[in-house]
C-alpha cells in the first residue's frame, strides 16, 4: 500500500477518535512514516521512550522477557492499534518489547511533539487517556486470567475478554502465541479448546471462536465448574 491509502485506517484508529479530517491530517503531518521487516524489533523493554506508534500495516507482538523468566506475550497488534504510549512518560522507558510478526508499517509520533499536541487539543488528550485506561483494563484481565489455575478457565477468560460484538473472537495469531498469551503450552490450549467444545460452550469457525454458552465460561472462571 502507498501512504495515501492508509488514510481510512489512520482515521479509524482509536487515537484519532472524534477528530475531523482536517485535525487528523494535521496530526499525521507531524508523524514520521516507518516501515519494518518481519522479526524486526521496533523497541526493547527499558529503552528510552521516544514516541508513540500507530500501526497501519502488518502485525506486531508486545511481550516481556528477561532475568531468566519465560517470555510472556501481552498483545498482538493489528492495523489501527497504537503502542508505545506509556514509554514517553516513564523515566525508565518502554515497559515491554515490540517486534514485527509480518512486514509492517506505522506512523511514529515523536514524544516532544505528542506532548505538545496533547496539551493543545482536548480531544487528543481525551483519546490518549481513553487508550491508557483501556490498556490498563486489558492488563488487569490478563493478570486475572493468568492467576486462574485451570487452562480451560484461562482460555474462557481470554475468550470473554476478547469477545467482539457478534459474540465471536477472531484469532489473529497461532495457538502457540495464544498459549504464550495465557501462560500455558500449545498442547494444553488444544486440550482446553476440546474441553470447551465438548461442553458446548464454544465452537470453532476458523479464524473465529464462537461463543455458544457464556454461563459455562463464567462458571469455569469463577471455579464453579471444574475441568
Amino acid at each position: 500500500m502507498n501512504q495515501e491509502e492508509y488514510g481510512p485506517i489512520i482515521r479509524a484508529a482509536s487515537f484519532f477518535k472524534n477528530l475531523d479530517e482536517h485535525e487528523c491530517d494535521s496530526l499525521v503531518q507531524s508523524a514520521i512514516f516507518k516501515r519494518f521487516q518481519p522479526g524486526q524489533v521496533i523497541f526493547n523493554r527499558g529503552e528510552s521512550g521516544t514516541g508513540l506508534y500507530v500501526l497501519v500495516e502488518g502485525k506486531v507482538r508486545i511481550f516481556v522477557s528477561g532475568n531468566g523468566a519465560k517470555e510472556q506475550l501481552l498483545r498482538i497488534l493489528l492495523p489501527g492499534d497504537s503502542f508505545g504510549e506509556a514509554g514517553i512518560f516513564l523515566e525508565h522507558g518502554y515497559p515491554s518489547t515490540a517486534q514485527c510478526l509480518d512486514k509492517s508499517a506505522a506512523y511514529y509520533f515523536p514524544g516532544d511533539r505528542l506532548r505538545s499536541i496533547i496539551g493543545e487539543n482536548m480531544k487528543v488528550a481525551q483519546n490518549f487517556l481513553n487508550l491508557l485506561a483501556l490498556k490498563l483494563a486489558d492488563f488487569a484481565h490478563l493478570f486475572e486470567s493468568r492467576t486462574i489455575k485451570e487452562a480451560p478457565a484461562r482460555l474462557a477468560s481470554f475468550i470473554l475478554n476478547h469477545e467482539e460484538v457478534s459474540g465471536r473472537v477472531k484469532l489473529n495469531f497461532s495457538k502457540g502465541q495464544l498459549a504464550s498469551f495465557i501462560g500455558t503450552s500449545p498442547e494444553t490450549v488444544s486440550r482446553a479448546l476440546t474441553f470447551l467444545k465438548g461442553k458446548n460452550a464454544i465452537k470453532e469457525e476458523k479464524p473465529y471462536i464462537v461463543i455458544l454458552n457464556r454461563d459455562i465460561l463464567n462458571s469455569l472462571i469463577q471455579g464453579n465448574l471444574k475441568a
